[in-house]
């Protein structure tokens, strides 16, 4: 992943070797919600999730790694 450094309660961004738009659906499957910034001008895949609880926080990081493993 490509992070860009935040100081908002949100964090963007990209996937590689993923479309941003399969790594949105994968999450969404998984029940974790992110918005899909991939349409916005210069932000081609990327995404960006709002930081939550820890509990929320773990639920998005373990459903990345899901969605990242699968494709391996």
């Amino acid at each position: 992943l490509t992070v860009w450094p935040s100081q908002a309660n949100f964090i963007l961004f990209r996937p590689h070797g993923l479309r941003g738009s399969a790594v949105w659906q994968g999450l969404l499957d998984s029940g974790v919600l992110v918005r899909n910034c991939s349409s916005w001008e210069g932000l081609a895949d990327c995404l960006r999730v709002t930081v939550g609880t820890a509990e929320e926080n773990a639920a998005f990081l373990g459903a990345l790694r899901g969605v990242v493993a699968a494709r391996d």
